[in-house]
């Protein structure tokens, strides 16, 4: 499940294939949003305030935090207000199980509620909301992890794309990368050349180590 700015993914995988896909037009603004205007924030802030103190799930808040207080601060030039973490998580959580819920529902109308053996594993930036783990694992009733690009796959800047923010980008890098080379190695094999294709597969790696 892919958390981004604008909508959700979703993708079954069973056996190391594709079994199902679905998108939802329901993303990470739609938290801020909810911020912004439940609060009556700008927008810019309203962000801010999400990734620094929001959280999803009330339980996952001790009670200390739940009363501790944020600054939020006002539209029209007034002067900013304090408010608890909970009035905070009592409007984000609503929407994180409506996204949630989406989800879950798309799983039971394909027939596959009763095969996530493996659990659900959530990526995409909206994934590092605070209490995302949690409440995902209410809605499904199913182990529920953080997604990362694996370390040993990557060269170059490896720890700026080790988030679950990078991890479908990170994928699907991957994919391009082995689609082309496997093109390149039928193509060599059929010209009866093996050094262009592992001088190919170099300066692609190299690229690639380079982007990341």
């Amino acid at each position: 499940m892919d958390v981004g700015a604008e909508t959700t993914g979703l993708v079954i995988y069973q056996r190391g294939a594709v079994q199902h896909t679905a998108v939802f037009p329901l993303g990470g603004s739609h938290f801020t949003n909810d911020i912004a205007f439940g609060l009556r924030t700008p927008i810019p802030e309203a962000e801010k305030i999400k990734r620094t103190v929001g959280c999803a799930c009330s339980t996952s808040l001790s009670e200390m935090e739940r009363s501790e207080l944020v600054e939020v601060p006002s539209v029209g030039g007034r002067a900013p207000r304090q408010l608890s973490r909970q009035i905070l998580c009592d409007i984000l959580q609503p929407r994180a199980e409506e996204v949630l819920m989406h989800v879950a529902d798309e799983i039971k109308d394909s027939g596959w509620e009763r095969q996530l053996s493996s659990g659900v594993v959530l990526t995409g930036g909206g994934a590092l909301l605070s209490g995302m783990t949690e409440i995902a694992e209410q809605v499904f009733d199913a182990p529920v992890r953080l997604g990362f690009p694996e370390r040993d796959r990557f060269g170059g800047l490896v720890e700026d794309v080790q988030s679950p923010a990078w991890a479908a980008a990170a994928g699907l890098s991957l994919v391009a990368f082995r689609a082309q080379a496997t093109e390149m190695r039928a193509g060599m094999s059929r010209r009866g050349s093996t050094g262009k294709l592992t001088h190919f597969v170099s300066r692609f790696r190299n690229r690639f180590s380079s982007i990341f």
